[in-house]
This record gives C-alpha cells, sequence and structure tokens, in this order.
C-alpha cells in the first residue's frame, strides 16, 4: 500500500489569537522599556561597559519585517515595559497544555471545514519549536482532546511555529 496515495486532508483550521498588538503600541511599549534599561543600567552605559538600547519606530519595524501588526494571547504583558512579555498561567501535568489547546482549536475548525467528526481522524501530526513539556507528547493531548486516544499520532520538535495537521480521512 502507498500511504501518500491513501491519504487526503480534507479540511485545516488556523487558530489566531483574540487581541491586536499594532507597531505604534509595540514601539511606545518598547521605548519605555529602553528608557527603563537605559536608566536602570546608567553607570555601566556611562562606562561604556554597555550599549544603550535604542528607540525603535513604526517605520523601522515595518521596513526590516513588513510586519503592521501581531495577533497574541496576552496584550497586557506583552505591552507593559517592565515585562515585554507574554503573561501566562501555569498548568499542571494533568491540564492540556497551552499550545495543544492552540491546536485543538484549529483541529476543531479543521473538521468542522472538512464535515467530518473526530471519529473519523486516522492520525495527528504535530510538530512545533517549544513545548510546554515533553510528556505527554503535545499530539498525544490534542488527539486525545478532539476525541480521539486509541489512533496513531507523530510529532516532530523542529524550528517552525507551531504546525499542526489532521489527517482526516482515507481515501
Amino acid at each position: 500500500m502507498n500511504f501518500v496515495q491513501d491519504v487526503v486532508i480534507s479540511g485545516t483550521g488556523l487558530y489566531q489569537p483574540p487581541h491586536v498588538i499594532t507597531n505604534a503600541e509595540l514601539v511606545e511599549a518598547y521605548n519605555a522599556y529602553a528608557l527603563l534599561q537605559n536608566e536602570k543600567h546608567a553607570l555601566r552605559i556611562a562606562a561604556g561597559d554597555m550599549e544603550p538600547l535604542t528607540p525603535s519606530s513604526v517605520e523601522f519595524i515595518e521596513k526590516a519585517s513588513g510586519i503592521k501588526q501581531r495577533y497574541v494571547l496576552d496584550k497586557e504583558g506583552v505591552l507593559d515595559p517592565h515585562r515585554m512579555r507574554p503573561r501566562f498561567a501555569p498548568r499542571g501535568d494533568d491540564e492540556l497544555s497551552l499550545m495543544a489547546q492552540i491546536a485543538v482549536a484549529a483541529g476543531q475548525q479543521a473538521l468542522q471545514r472538512a464535515g467530518k467528526q473526530a471519529a473519523q481522524v486516522d492520525a495527528v501530526l504535530c510538530a512545533a519549536a517549544n513545548m510546554q513539556r515533553a510528556y505527554p507528547a503535545m499530539a498525544v493531548e490534542i488527539q486525545q482532546a478532539l476525541g480521539r486516544s486509541e489512533e496513531h499520532t507523530s510529532e516532530l520538535q523542529s524550528h517552525h511555529d507551531l504546525v499542526c495537521r489532521l489527517l482526516l480521512e482515507k481515501k
């Protein structure tokens, strides 16, 4: 049997975080952060032991990256000049990981678009650059949350953002 000829991807899903951060918002937060850091390290900067952080601009971000806005799970933490990163509540090993939760939302969308039920999923493939924990494997978490605990899973830790695909039906 040639596996490639027997597989159909009949639906795809995409999770989009609920909050938007514009470049103007990010620049305002970063510039406040840079000012705080430069004040904190003023003696080292004056002694030449450390370079000061330079302010940014909307134009610089757009020219360097082409990005005008980004979607995030936690806007407040990212825009807090004292933090500059999201706040996520810790989750126990017996709880669905945040990344698996995101993948399940995308998987449910894929099932809906394909007009399929979780019982029709033959395999869950998952690739991620970072994981909340090594065990249980995220692909296992995803398949269980979708209602498929006895089927095949495959997980690959990669250098790309979270990518999860559901192989929804065989020909």
